[in-house]
């Protein structure tokens, strides 16, 4: 499928589950995202794949859509209303728009079963019995119920990034960042985590953004990738026109240095 039949296929769905409007960032002198602003529409149980060069303004972008950093300019929609408006209570809109960022963000002092179980006591107000029912289906998912007491220092970089995502599924987003996952893990790790990523679109049908430099994954689960360059959105499509026949130039020498790399 084409991406001219993608956004066919867009233009006659419901209302996206994310939309992006003219969105501007710029950080003093700094244009992160540039004028006219970046346009991007998100449906339910899409893979949008986020690549390019470091500085490109892709983990800008990721945070301006959930408001961990204010855009300059434009407006953020989610499920067809208005998120960016400055009356709106993000942290109710968070519940929905799950974050897994590439430093793994746990508590270091609270245990596997504390990380998760504090935003569902904090956020969720949920009871004790629905708490421990979401940490053990989560754990369970993740392939790590054995280590509900161990503390973040006793676990490998990937189960701490593992541990990172339970938490994130057991507040039941729809919606899941995903800022370099793998960036801080060596090669081994790095497979075992982008195996339950793939497994969180193929088992459970999750909506996904995901800022990374795996080519392989983006190959195997994107709908769509975007190529982002110097604070602009240079090129989208579906992984075959993007990796196979890419039409763009920068593009083309962005992905051979990626090739270099690995």
């Amino acid at each position: 499928m084409t991406s001219e039949e993608l956004n066919q296929i867009a233009d006659d769905s419901e209302v996206p589950l994310l939309e992006v409007r003219n969105l501007t960032k710029k950080f003093k002198d700094f244009n992160a995202i540039k004028s006219p602003g970046v346009d991007l529409k998100i449906y339910s149980k899409e893979v949008i794949v986020i690549i390019g060069s470091s500085g490109s303004g892709k983990s800008t972008l990721l945070r301006c859509m959930n408001r961990l950093i204010e855009p300059t300019s434009g407006q953020v929609f989610f499920e067809g209303k208005e998120i960016t408006l400055p009356d709106v209570n993000i942290d109710l809109v968070r519940k929905d728009i799950g974050m897994v960022f590439q430093s793994f963000n746990l508590f270091l002092h609270l245990t596997v079963r504390e990380n998760i179980e504090l935003p569902l006591k904090k956020v969720l107000n949920l009871d004790d019995d629905e708490i421990d029912k979401r940490i053990n289906d989560v754990l369970n998912t993740v392939n790590l119920a054995d280590k509900i007491d161990s503390y973040p220092g006793e676990l490998s970089g990937g189960q701490q990034q593992r541990v990172a995502i339970a938490r994130v599924l057991a507040m039941r987003s729809k919606l899941i960042f995903f800022d370099e996952p793998t960036s801080a893990l060596d090669p081994e790790l790095t497979g075992e985590v982008l195996e339950f990523m793939i497994r969180l679109v193929t088992e459970f049908h999750y909506t996904l953004v995901v800022v990374t430099h795996e080519i392989p994954f983006a190959k195997e689960v994107a709908t769509r990738v975007i190529f982002m360059d110097e604070g602009e959105i240079i090129y989208r499509g579906t992984p075959d026109e993007v990796f196979d026949n890419p039409p763009n130039e920068r593009l083309k020498k962005f992905l051979s240095k990626i090739l270099e790399m690995n």
